[in-house]
């Protein structure tokens, strides 16, 4: 999660083409200052690998301690200095104009720094960790970073700590970045199992099905109050519905699952779904479940299995890296609260 000095480029004129700032574009604007909630609730529809560019920084200058910065995008640079928002609720989406002016209240200047001993030419500089937007707020599912914040210094230790033994996964891989580009395809060398540029916080068809259930709630609740008990005992229930939707399901055993549940107007308790769902990878839920939302649950643990169960679906979603994220990011927690 925290990378050394290379970091995926990108040219910063082409977010005002996406829908969320496309009206900033007949502005002409160098850069537009936006809330950085802004960024991490956007899945850059038409740029999909822009979420790897969109980054903060936990900075720390010669005589000062170490804070996060707001957002902007990151260009790889060898041994140029990088600009961000010192603020951390700030977002900068850039224009075209190449020669920006920094005012110096608003941005920080600093060096990227490295996983193990800083360079000695960065002495008397700031130097800082660039860190994904996205998975910063990721990590919010992982251990609180209000948590973090206040004790960051700590939590710099923890993740050096851990990527000192571990391969900086994303901190020197252009060479796959251009396989990718040529190849349309994974790099065969990845072990990572996964899509490394897939978005590991914001899955479309995800936000999609959760927003199909909130939507069908009331309905459902209305259905429901109208249908007849069913004669079947719930155990009787549970084990027909475990036979046609055994652990390792299939597409067709969902939609089974799905028309016979619609018939019998049965519900299943949670523990059914959870057998079923990775719910630690589908984070989604538990925010979901905190929320006052009416939620038609049933039918979103269906949707949900429907998708996982589609194997080319998920491969090219971004689920596999996010489970890719969360490996490492307990590990630095499990660090984290060792030294805390």
């Amino acid at each position: 999660m925290i990378y050394s000095p290379n970091v995926n480029p990108t040219s910063s004129g082409v977010l005002f083409r996406e829908n969320r700032w496309k009206h900033y574009k007949k502005d002409k604007l160098e850069h537009v200052m936006v809330p950085s909630k802004e960024v991490e609730e956007v899945d850059f529809a038409k740029f999909p690998s822009m979420w790897a560019c969109m980054c903060r920084a936990i900075i720390k200058g010669p005589n000062t301690k170490y804070f996060l910065s707001g957002i902007t995008a990151i260009e790889h640079h060898n041994d140029c200095p990088y600009f961000i928002p010192k603020d951390r609720s700030i977002a900068r989406i850039g224009g075209k104009t190449q020669n920006l002016q920094y005012d110096d209240g608003i941005f920080a200047q600093f060096y990227a720094a490295a996983i193990k001993r800083q360079l000695s030419r960065f002495k008397g500089k700031n130097v800082g960790f660039v860190v994904h937007a996205h998975c910063w707020a990721l990590l919010n599912h992982i251990i609180s970073t209000t948590l973090v914040e206040k004790k960051i210094e700590k939590f710099v230790r923890a993740a050096r700590k851990y990527w000192r033994d571990h391969e900086a996964w994303g901190s020197n891989d252009f060479s796959l970045r251009s396989w990718k580009h040529r190849s349309g395809d994974v790099h065969p060398g990845f072990e990572y199992g996964c899509d490394i540029y897939k978005n590991p916080l914001i899955v479309f068809e995800v936000q999609k099905a959760i927003q199909k259930a909130i939507d069908s709630a009331t309905k459902t609740k209305e259905k429901c109050m109208q249908s007849r008990c069913s004669p079947v005992p719930l155990e009787v229930a549970i084990m027909i519905a475990e036979w046609t939707c055994p652990i390792d399901y299939t597409p067709a055993d969902v939609k089974n699952t799905r028309n016979m549940l619609s018939a019998w107007q049965w519900t299943l308790p949670d523990s059914f779904w959870k057998r079923r769902l990775k719910e630690d990878i589908l984070i989604e839920l538990k925010s979901l479940g905190e929320s006052n939302y009416s939620i038609d649950w049933q039918a979103l643990r269906l949707d949900l299995m429907g998708l996982v169960s589609d194997r080319e679906w998920y491969f090219h979603s971004g689920l596999p890296n996010r489970e890719r994220v969360l490996g490492f990011m307990t590990a630095i927690k499990a660090n984290f609260l060792e030294t805390s």
